[in-house]
């Protein structure tokens, strides 16, 4: 039967295109990614685990198709490699692939902080403060799910706000395929207690219209999943 509590986050997104109209189970091609997706994340999944076609349609009581779509979706988003004649796998980066992300990640979120006016609108600080209220009552109630999700609505409805719908989107690009990175500190609590204060910290920058102080926060927020990952990286390599 399908993991019908994984996918149901997404049901109700906003999608085009024949794939993502549900079957006669209303299963829907993002529903699968959304799932996916969040398994990565929450260590449910883990760096070179295999994602084979046939366990997945079982699941999801998808059809191949729906299946095959979904996984290249993952894959374009960077969270699923798929070799020949193995099939797809969770995406394994390197360090020199991980650093590379993380160096876009910081021009890309360090030029649209730069550009979210001061002082920030109300409906600006407004909406930040409502999403982290929803992400810090999760946190409190250990649903690592929820707090995957409204933390991602944080980021975005943050950069969204540099006026650039271009340089934003580009942004959700690479901290997608950051999701197959960031899964080590997804479910740690300390870790998540910390980027929870840096958002409360960076809301704060913004409501004191201290540029600097909000910038460097945006930054140094990107650098414990980073630095955990080549840890981790180096000790299942052997140094």
């Amino acid at each position: 039967m399908p993991n019908r509590d994984a996918s149901q986050t997404v049901i109700d997104r906003e999608t085009t295109g024949t794939d993502d109209a549900p079957n006669a189970d209303g299963i829907t091609v993002p529903a699968i990614v959304s799932a996916i997706e969040e398994e990565i994340v929450l260590s449910r999944l883990h760096p070179r685990e295999r994602l084979v076609e046939e366990d997945l349609m079982r699941r999801f009581d998808g059809k191949r198709h729906i299946v095959r779509q979904a996984l290249f979706q993952l894959e374009n988003a960077g969270l699923v490699e798929r070799i020949k004649n193995r099939g797809a796998f969770v995406r394994a980066y390197t360090p020199d692939e991980v650093e590379a992300i993380y160096a876009m990640r910081e021009l890309l979120e360090g030029s649209a902080a730069a550009q979210i006016p001061l002082p920030a609108p109300s409906s600006l600080l407004e909406a930040l403060n409502r999403i982290q209220h929803a992400h810090s009552e999760a946190i409190e109630r250990s649903d690592w799910r929820a707090v995957f999700r409204h933390n991602i609505d944080f980021h975005r409805t943050l950069f969204a706000a540099c006026g650039n719908p271009y340089l934003s989107e580009t942004i959700n690009d690479f901290a997608q395929k950051a999701h197959a990175i960031r899964f080590i500190g997804t479910t740690d609590r300390e870790s998540i207690e910390l980027a929870r204060d840096e958002h409360r910290g960076m809301i704060d920058a913004l409501e004191r219209e201290d540029r600097e102080a909000f910038s460097r926060l945006c930054h140094r927020h990107l650098q414990p999943s980073k630095e955990r990952y080549l840890r981790l990286y180096r000790q299942r390599e052997g140094g």
